[in-house]
C-alpha cells in the first residue's frame, strides 16, 4: 500500500498546524499596529508637557503668544498651552483675592467667573478637538 492513500490529508495535525499560522499571521500585524498607536500617543503627551513646561518658563508672555491665547486664559493671567489644572489653581488664586466676603469688588469677581466658565469651554472645545485617550 502507498504511503498518501493511508493517510488522509489534512488530519488534525494540519488543521491544528494550519489553524495557529492563520492566527499569527492575523495577531501579528494587529498587535503591532496596537503598539505603534500606544508609542504615538504616549509621544505626544510627552511633547505636549514638554511644551508646557517650556513656555511657563519664560517669565513674561512673548507677543507671538499674546494672539494665540484666548483672552479668558490671560484674563486669569495664563498663556496657550496649559492644562486644566493650571486653569482651576489660577482661578481659586485670583478668587480668593477678590471675593466680595474678602473685600473684593462683587462685579470684578461676576467678571472673573464669566472668564473661568468661558476657559472652562474653550478647553472642552479643545478637548473635541483632540481628544485625550487613556
Amino acid at each position: 500500500m502507498d504511503f498518501l492513500t493511508e493517510r488522509p490529508w489534512p488530519d488534525w495535525v494540519d488543521h491544528f498546524a494550519i489553524w495557529w499560522f492563520v492566527c499569527i499571521a492575523l495577531a501579528l500585524p494587529l498587535v503591532g499596529y496596537w503598539l505603534m498607536v500606544m508609542d504615538i500617543r504616549a509621544y505626544y503627551r510627552a511633547l505636549r508637557c514638554a511644551l508646557v513646561k517650556v513656555v511657563y518658563h519664560f517669565p513674561q508672555m512673548p507677543a507671538w503668544a499674546r494672539y494665540h491665547t484666548p483672552g479668558c486664559l490671560r484674563a486669569l493671567g495664563l498663556r496657550w498651552p496649559c492644562s486644566e489644572e493650571d486653569l482651576r489653581t489660577a482661578y481659586r488664586r485670583l478668587a480668593e483675592q477678590a471675593h466680595p466676603d474678602r473685600g473684593g469688588d462683587p462685579r470684578e469677581f461676576l467678571k472673573l467667573q464669566r472668564q473661568f466658565e468661558a476657559a472652562m469651554s474653550f478647553f472642552d472645545e479643545q478637548r473635541n478637538v483632540w481628544p485625550k485617550h487613556h
